[in-house]
């Protein structure tokens, strides 16, 4: 398939051109760069009975009353990546992960997975080259079937800190203010 040319040649005269500029610009901003400042990072009012978080990755939206349980967790995977973890189950039997990953540190007493944490990493860049899929730090990796978790959702964040905001919006807007809350709604693009 071939490319598609247009050429203009601005006459000075014409007074369409600022209509034209703007219409370009228009057509070609995306409706993602909208949406991004009508509704910027943080607290939201969102839909009423229903908890919601939007990540740079996805979204996962919940009825209230279908959350069965909301949870905060640290664990080590095969001695070599620490995971810090939000979890919130729903009636439904679909569950939403909110996880950071990192290595453990060579500090540490547990540093026998340091080379499986290479070799992944090296894989993980390797295939995000050459599909298109970029930064593996924001990226859920899984590894058929050992990984495959059915009518689980999940969302890889940046930092760790975000997971704990995660649980902590869930928790208030699910177990205390049992959606009478006016902020039922968690918007973190960049965590």
């Amino acid at each position: 398939m071939g490319d598609i040319v247009i050429f203009l040649r601005y006459d000075y005269s014409m007074k369409f051109f600022p209509v034209l500029i703007a219409t370009a610009a228009a057509i070609f901003l995306s409706p993602a760069q909208a949406q991004d400042s009508a509704n910027p990072d943080g607290q939201q009012p969102g839909i009423a009975g229903f908890w919601e978080v939007v990540t740079s990755s996805g979204r996962f939206v919940a009825r209230l009353s279908d959350i069965t349980s909301v949870s905060e967790h640290e664990y080590i995977i095969d001695g070599a990546v620490r995971v810090f973890e939000c979890t919130v189950d729903t009636r439904g039997m679909q569950t939403a992960r909110f996880y950071f990953i990192e290595p453990v540190s060579a500090s540490s007493s547990i540093t026998a997975g340091s080379a499986t944490i290479d070799r992944i990493t090296s894989i993980a860049n390797k295939v995000g080259e050459k599909t298109g899929h970029g930064d593996v730090d924001s990226n859920v990796t899984k590894h058929y079937p050992d990984t495959t978790h059915a009518k689980t959702s999940e969302y890889r964040m940046k930092n760790k800190a975000t997971v704990g905001q995660i649980y902590e919006h869930a928790r208030r807007v699910w177990a205390e203010e049992k959606g009478r809350g006016g902020q039922n709604m968690l918007i973190i693009r960049g965590g």
